[in-house]
């Protein structure tokens, strides 16, 4: 039990909204030592990097095309997070906030892989709510 309630602290230092049962088995969640994808990203390094690009796709439209190439590095790191943990309960809500990242970037490429994203969040986890919200 104790790698349940040390992720549930994790998640609440790190200002999570929800966090899962705690009944939920270690073993679904990942750890927050395990890396992901090329850039060897943790699950916090993910979240961050999400939120950080964003606040720049916001402050600078500009960097559109910079942004969108290392939201798809970010991408490639949370398909291998969730295809190693395919039932962590936080993969939704960051497939979610990728999927309105790349809807902030002007640019084809993003456009294309925030409907992807968008499809796969639907398809992988329609009972999530994330998977219920609006595309707009």
């Amino acid at each position: 039990m104790k790698p349940v309630v040390l992720a549930a602290a994790l998640a609440v230092l790190c200002g999570a909204a929800a966090l899962p049962s705690l009944a939920t088995t270690a073993s679904i969640l990942a750890p927050a030592d395990r890396y992901f994808g090329r850039l060897h990203m943790s699950v916090l390094c993910i979240r961050n990097s999400l939120k950080d690009l964003a606040s720049l796709a916001d402050a600078h439209p500009e960097e559109a095309q910079h942004v969108f190439d290392k939201a798809v590095l970010v991408e490639d790191s949370l398909m291998n997070w969730a295809g190693q943990f395919p039932l962590d309960p936080w993969i939704p809500k960051y497939t979610f906030n990728l999927a309105q990242l790349y809807g902030k970037l002007d640019i084809d490429d993003a456009r294309t892989r925030r409907t992807l994203t968008l499809d796969w969040l639907n398809g992988t986890y329609p009972e999530s709510e994330y998977a219920q919200l609006p595309r707009a």
